[in-house]
């Protein structure tokens, strides 16, 4: 008479352990897909950067133009990514009405990539050991031409070597043909730009340079936020919520009409504008080209 009872006591217990097993799984299951949530790093254009990894794909796949932005001094002893074309990091710097460090324009733009082998239909990734500092003044000077597919290689050679991977001499190239398009003005300030800023709270001018040259003198107004506050410890862009928080407790926010990074000759302005528009994703992020060159000797005001 009590075996419908043992037996239903038995259908209970099996009942019970299949469903701790099944929890079980499930909580495995989530917490294997964790890394996999935590890698993904939230950027509003994470195609603007790459891992190590994935450029040494590119690499194998000969899907890729690599520019070695690096000092020369450091050059003379190779330690080029394969394939990387050696590029000066100054190419993109000429003087303009006494001013150095500007743009140069849309012709000489053009004979430079193409003395390079670039034509304007190559992904490229460039790559420094500098923190991306002038990586990003080439990537700018490239997307103000209109080059569409340019990329930072994210921690630079740091980040290759610390992979593992091979380095040796620079490519040899032959010459191309590069069609750039008109500079797109969306992506620089001018000094006029700045001065409206003055009588306009929706334009902020965002000083990028070092606490010492802060003090020294600044453009009016200006909010100061050193470039290197967006790097960690390894060379890499520091995290989405990291970065806002830097920003907006300054009053760096995506509302204003235009922001317009200056440093002292827009290199470090260029990175600060990669940081606001590709991984923040802020719009009207425009790099002051002439930056403090050009505006100590303006005639303006200065603010000390």
């Amino acid at each position: 008479m009590f075996k419908p009872k043992l037996m239903l006591v038995f259908i209970l217990a099996i009942t019970l352990i299949f469903s701790v097993v099944g929890c079980s799984n499930q909580t495995t299951t989530k917490s294997d897909s964790e890394p996999a949530q935590a890698s993904e790093n939230g950027y509003s254009n994470p195609g603007s950067l790459v891992s190590a990894e994935e450029l040494k794909d590119l690499i194998d796949d000969g899907k890729v133009k690599v520019l070695d932005a690096r000092d020369g001094k450091n050059k003379l002893l190779g330690g080029f990514i394969p394939t990387a074309i050696d590029i000066d990091r100054n190419a993109t710097s000429v003087e303009v009405n006494g001013v150095k460090g500007m743009l140069p324009n849309k012709e000489n733009f053009e004979e430079l990539m193409g003395s390079l082998g670039i034509t304007e239909k190559d992904t490229i990734v460039v790559y420094d050991e500098a923190n991306n500092l002038w990586a990003s003044r080439i990537w700018w000077a490239l997307k103000v031409y209109g080059h569409k597919d340019v990329k930072l290689l994210n921690g630079g050679r740091d980040a290759w070597k610390a992979a593992g991977y091979e380095t040796g001499k620079a490519a040899e190239v032959a010459t191309s043909t590069y069609k750039a398009k008109e500079a797109n003005e969306n992506l620089f300030a001018t000094l006029d730009s700045v001065k409206e800023s003055f009588n306009n709270k929706n334009l902020l001018v965002l000083d990028t340079r070092s606490e010492d040259e802060w003090k020294e003198g600044r453009i009016p107004g200006a909010v100061w936020i050193e470039w290197t506050n967006t790097i960690n410890q390894d060379g890499t862009f520091k995290s989405v919520d990291d970065l806002k928080t830097i920003y907006e407790e300054k009053g760096v926010t995506s509302d204003k009409e235009a922001i317009m990074p200056y440093c002292k000759s827009a290199v470090r302005a260029a990175h600060t504008l990669f940081v606001l528009q590709e991984l923040l994703g802020y719009d009207s992020i425009k790099n002051y080209d002439g930056s403090w060159l050009e505006y100590s000797v303006s005639g303006e005001q200065i603010e000390k």
